[in-house]
């Protein structure tokens, strides 16, 4: 057990430094940093390629926290003041973009294979008594660090001039300025100072567990799970919670039944945070939980630059239905005339992603609310749809509409935070469930044929396909089928925002207290909206997993979740229009840069960077601007 427990408070110590770290610019600047991990994770692997390149140690590994720091600076600089009048959640997907963009840059370098980095104090340590186990001086540094970083911190907040005009600012920015505050040099300073300690942690990352980008920026979950057990206020606190996570996470590993489920540790322990915080009451201006209610409207842009969709009568929603049949039939028609079968089978996917955009759009535009686990609701109804498949027989529309069903159980779960959530606590809520998932999907794998509750053939060599239905076995009839099933799911999707439930969900986007007084159940109304959502991704789960016949665990991360929630924004989620090009952006683009010969990691900054100027510039995204050339100046 010794050994568990000293690696646990080793990656713990390193938790409680990058949480420390987030907690200092959030009290600063009023962001949360959801990049910190990939700004981290990009001066790491600068330091490793400098370390393969011959480069002197010392040089190569200061090169980290420079780089991190230079890039913290210059998004704090120059991006974070455009979004710094905004709601806390627009302020925090900002960042969501700028880790698309450094992920992406990684992945374009470096490409997404595992790396080990050796520090000089790995091979470097002491024995711990007459145990035999040894403790190197990188799990020692580790915890050393967190400590100096939390006291060396807690001290200069409290005795120092500028710590002086941080916590000011914490309190108030404006009043903060009347008395001569220099507000954007001591933000950037803040900018600066965290992203050298996000590159520091992240070397020590890469030492302790792997050097992988994907894996090192949304290690940053761990971190913003003791930042919330902190209320993102208490330093002391904050290095308690991520030594506790770092130490549960790892002495699970001591016994086989738990291991495959070690990671959940970190999501766990901020879910629970987070509503027992909330159900508390324990709300600070900043401090409590992340997320800052304003009193007037629950909306996150701008009323002027968001215009709201059509009135609901009669005739305007047939229009609309009529459209999207006509679309769909057209599409069904030509596609497969146009274009060879592998271009048949990514526009399959195209379209059946549209379907949870759909979902994405309708809790983002109507309801103001962030969820970042859909791809895990994704992998719900595809889990379900295989087992039934398999274990039943029953009719293809049969287990589409049972895997939307469970799937629509388990949205309600999800919505059920959302009665006392909204912004950023919400968006973290679904965050790490939709990595709780991933970790569920990981340990368990996906039913391939095989018997008991998990469905999985032990070996390789008895694994099954799931049938596709016989009217859409081939490709081409396959892409027909899943054009149909995402007109159904986006009519029933309009037919919601142009009816009652539509109106509730605008009332309560423009304001909870007004919503109340008109006589809108936010409770059922709201529920609504995270089962309707989850119902369609249920059933396009079910999709996916008849178009290939098997899923795999790492097609259901949750930086997949992420990357659809900006490829939502970067479409646009005000309007059909850019959920449909969410589709065909997410999938297609891809899909045309791999046949040119492009790396296909390129998008990641490009979703990245169009999701920073979405929120910036554009939040109607592209769809909303091909609706504006439509309608009469």
């Amino acid at each position: 057990m010794l050994p568990f427990v000293i690696s646990g408070l080793a990656l713990g110590a390193v938790y409680a430094l990058s949480g420390v770290g987030i907690v200092v610019l959030y009290r600063a600047t009023g962001v949360l940093n959801l990049a910190y991990g990939a700004i981290g994770a990009i001066g790491a692997l600068l330091s490793w390629q400098l370390l393969q390149d011959g480069w002197p140690v010392a040089p190569a590994l200061i090169a980290a926290p420079l780089l991190s720091a230079l890039l913290s600076g210059l998004y704090g600089g120059l991006i974070s003041p455009l979004v710094a009048g905004r709601d806390p959640l627009v302020k925090a997907v900002c960042t969501l973009g700028f880790a698309l963009v450094l992920l992406g840059l990684c992945y374009w370098t470096w490409s997404d294979d595992p790396r080990t980095l050796t520090l000089p104090t790995d091979t470097a340590g002491f024995d711990v008594g007459d145990s035999g186990v040894r403790v190197t001086l990188t799990q020692a540094l580790a915890l050393v660090l967190a400590v100096a970083l939390t006291a060396g911190t807690a001290a200069l907040l409290r005795w120092t001039g500028f710590g002086t005009a941080m916590r000011a600012l914490a309190d108030d920015r404006e009043i903060s300025a009347l008395l001569g505050v220099r507000i954007r040099r001591v933000e950037t300073v803040t900018w600066v100072a965290g992203g050298a300690v996000a590159g520091l942690t992240g070397l020590v990352l890469g030492s302790l567990t792997r050097l992988e980008a994907g894996t090192l920026t949304f290690l940053v979950i761990a971190s913003l799970a003791a930042g919330v057990v902190g209320r993102f206020r208490s330093l002391p606190v904050t290095l308690a919670a991520g030594l506790a996570i770092g130490l549960a996470e790892a002495v699970g590993g001591a016994w086989e039944q738990t291991a495959p489920y070690r990671s959940v540790a970190p999501f766990a322990v901020a879910v629970a945070a987070i509503l027992w915080l909330q159900r508390k009451g324990a709300r600070a201006r900043r401090g409590g939980t992340v997320e800052v209610r304003s009193a007037g409207t629950a909306s996150t842009e701008p009323a002027e630059r968001v215009r709201p969709l059509p009135p609901g009568d009669p005739r305007s929603v047939l229009r609309v239905v009529l459209g999207l049949v006509a679309g769909a039939g057209a599409l069904a028609v030509l596609v497969p005339l146009a274009v060879d079968g592998y271009w048949v089978r990514v526009l399959t996917s195209a379209v059946i992603f549209v379907i949870p955009a759909a979902g994405i759009a309708l809790l983002y535009a109507r309801l103001g609310l962030v969820s970042l686990g859909q791809v895990a609701l994704l992998g719900v109804g595809g889990w379900v749809a295989l087992r039934l498949a398999f274990a039943t027989g029953w009719p293809f529309p049969l287990v589409v509409l049972a895997a939307g069903a469970v799937t629509c159980l388990v949205g309600i779960v999800y919505g059920l935070p959302a009665l006392r959530l909204s912004g950023v606590d919400l968006a973290l809520v679904t965050l790490m469930a939709g990595g709780a998932f991933q970790v569920a999907f990981s340990a368990t794998g996906f039913p391939d044929g095989g018997s008991g509750f998990l469905g999985r053939v032990a070996g390789s060599g008895m694994q099954q396909a799931m049938p596709r239905p016989s009217m859409a076995a081939s490709d081409t009839g396959f892409f027909r089928l899943a054009v149909v099933c995402a007109v159904l799911a986006l009519i029933l999707v309009v037919l919601h925002q142009r009816g009652r439930p539509g109106r509730a969900w605008a009332a309560i986007r423009s304001g909870e207290a007004g919503a109340l007084a008109v006589g809108v159940a936010l409770t059922r109304y709201k529920v609504w909206a995270f089962a309707l959502a989850a119902f369609v991704t249920g059933t396009a789960g079910a999709l996916l997993a008849a178009n290939t016949g098997r899923l795999d665990p790492i097609s259901f991360r949750a930086s997949d979740s992420v990357l659809l929630f900006a490829v939502v924004l970067v479409g646009g989620a005000y309007g059909l229009t850019g959920v449909v090009l969410s589709g065909v952006v997410g999938q297609v683009v891809p899909a045309a840069l791999d046949a040119a010969g492009v790396n296909g990691n390129l998008m990641l900054v490009v979703f990245g960077a169009g999701t920073v100027h979405a929120l910036v510039t554009a939040p109607r995204g592209i769809g909303g601007r091909l609706e504006d050339l439509r309608r009469p100046a």
